[in-house]
């Protein structure tokens, strides 16, 4: 007897078969026996479920925003299996016990496996929080954006020593940025153009030491990822708004396309796709506001954008449109991020832990009443995507025809429980 079957699922590999579950755990892919639950999905497509590596889930004094809750609930409503919160947060992770009460609150109330970084200020307490298990640290703001301060040299420099040392992962948010308001897309792409985020790659790099593992955040334009690799051993991201949106195509002064970095022109976007296979990570920076703050002047409205839900559907749009492969998706969303991390990728496999997403391959519109964040809005709006039928966490059907099931999720902690100050 199994917990779960998926049945005549079609693999990434061409074959339909069943797929076995038990303990949490793939068991067998082939003909399956009974089981206690089994789902029908003759035609639909099963993959291992995503992981994102840069989500910021708010709650607490930000939870009008968005919560563990509504956040994760939207991860798996859209093939997400697994998130990384990024540190400004308020209070912030600058602290073992900030931390420690995150990963609790966390623990209880969300619907996929997760993991929390722990912060890069001139205060926080980096050993203390590597040894509560902060998966990696950062955004480390190296210019600033809602909710973060842009740190001197000095600190930058200071922190990577000692997180190097740690064998730690440092997460950078690489700007630069230009003095004045701005009043429009094209300002706010202007103030923090894709010069000035390659000319602050290069300041970090100058100022981190051989041991210590850069992967830098939201990377927008080739010319900066250029200065990421010229290091060896730096990795880094792309979001998804970067690859489908650009700002000469929306409304000018329309804040929900303001974001940090900011969009690009078409050009750049495009380039983004010319050079998609290199990319070795997506991630959302799923950023949530409320409607209310987007309303506000585009001088004065914040950064940042919902796109947990999306990511994965827009990407197997693309996929099922013939336009990017679907093994590129897996690396970019599954393998690769989980390698960058220092974790075990799942797998469609016997023995993998089963995180799996079921897609039926019909395209449908996104539409903001449709989706799960608590903030109510989407930069995606009328576009298509393909979203999962059932996503699968840890064995447990938590997203199945509509509905959500919360079962026990895994912290990712890091590995410095066994860390020890110099």
């Amino acid at each position: 007897m199994t917990d779960l079957v998926l049945k005549s699922a079609l693999l990434p590999d061409g074959r339909v078969a069943d797929i076995s579950i038990a303990g949490g755990v793939i068991t067998h892919i082939g003909s399956s026996g009974s089981s206690e639950k089994t789902i029908d999905c003759r035609g639909c497509l099963c993959v291992p479920a995503a992981i994102d590596m840069h989500v910021h889930m708010r709650d607490g004094p930000q939870s009008a925003k968005e919560d563990w809750v509504t956040g994760t609930q939207s991860a798996v409503a859209g093939g997400v299996a697994a998130v990384v919160d990024q540190p400004n947060t308020v209070p912030a992770m600058d602290s073992a016990a900030n931390f420690s009460a995150r990963v609790a609150h966390a623990h209880e109330t969300s619907f996929c496996h997760f993991a929390i970084n722990g912060s890069v200020t001139e205060t926080a307490d980096l050993t203390g929080l590597w040894e509560a298990g902060a998966l990696a640290f950062g955004e480390m703001f190296a210019a600033p954006s809602s909710y973060g301060s842009a740190l001197s040299p000095e600190t930058i420099r200071s922190a990577l020593a000692v997180l190097g040392n740690a064998g730690a992962l440092t997460t950078v948010h690489a700007e630069e940025v230009r003095p004045g308001e701005v009043h429009n897309l094209a300002e706010h792409a202007a103030s923090r153009p894709v010069s000035g985020e390659a000319a602050t790659v290069d300041l970090v790099n100058s100022l981190v030491p051989a041991t210590a593992r850069l992967h830098y955040c939201h990377m927008s334009g080739a010319a900066s990822i250029a200065r990421v690799m010229m290091r060896p051993g730096n990795s880094y991201e792309v979001a998804p708004h970067h690859l489908f949106l650009s700002w000469e195509e929306q409304s000018p002064s329309d804040t929900h396309f303001r974001m940090n970095p900011p969009l690009r022109t078409k050009t750049e976007r495009m380039e983004l796709w010319r050079m998609f296979e290199s990319i070795p990570a997506i991630a959302s920076d799923h950023a949530p506001h409320t409607t209310l703050e987007k309303t506000q002047p585009f001088s004065t409205a914040p950064s940042g954008v919902p796109g947990v839900e999306t990511m994965m559907p827009l990407l197997m749009n693309a996929v099922f449109e013939g336009k990017i492969s679907l093994d590129a998706v897996v690396a970019k969303t599954v393998t690769n991020p989980y390698h960058i991390l220092g974790l075990v990728a799942p797998k469609i496999a016997v023995g993998s832990r089963a995180d799996i997403a079921v897609y039926s391959r019909q395209p449908e519109t996104i539409l903001a009443e449709h989706l799960h964040s608590r903030c109510g809005w989407t930069p995606y709006e009328g576009m298509a995507g393909v979203f999962p039928l059932t996503t699968v966490v840890g064995g447990a059907p938590v997203w199945h025809n509509g509905e959500f099931s919360r079962d026990e999720p895994l912290w990712f902690a890091g590995k410095g429980k066994s860390f020890t100050a110099p």
